[in-house]
């Protein structure tokens, strides 16, 4: 698999991780607003898991773009910032985007990609 197939293939992983991230915030804002109201505000608690996910669906679609336009500095940390925060989402249950940050980072540790990125000056 050569480095520009590799890039499309995460910005595939990046957009699906975006998508799923919505979905799994969604959820867990209901779920905090109903078990809020159903455990007398002890359920609010749990309303720090919305945040990790939007934060990660925000960081995917910067990912996203900046694979996607390779034009712009500074999209290695973009892609790997957003890699690490899909990991960061298995505490959600959030299991797809934790194996897609994964593999992310694998794709991003490739020496021939970052010579590509280096090469492309978007490193």
């Amino acid at each position: 698999m050569n480095n520009n197939e590799q890039l499309n293939l995460l910005k595939i992983f990046f957009l699906i991780s975006a998508i799923l991230n919505i979905l799994f915030g969604i959820t867990w804002v209901i779920y905090t607003i109903v078990g809020g109201i159903i455990s007398c505000g002890i359920g609010c608690l749990f309303g720090i898991f919305p945040v990790v996910n939007i934060i990660a669906c925000v960081m995917d679609f910067v990912a996203y773009n900046k694979i996607n336009n390779q034009n712009k500095t500074g999209t290695y940390s973009s892609i790997q910032f957003a890699a690490i925060f899909d990991i960061i989402t298995i505490i959600t249950g959030n299991i797809v985007s934790m194996v897609f940050g994964v593999i992310g980072l694998v794709f991003l540790t490739n020496p021939e990609v970052r010579a590509y990125l280096q090469q492309k000056g978007i490193y």
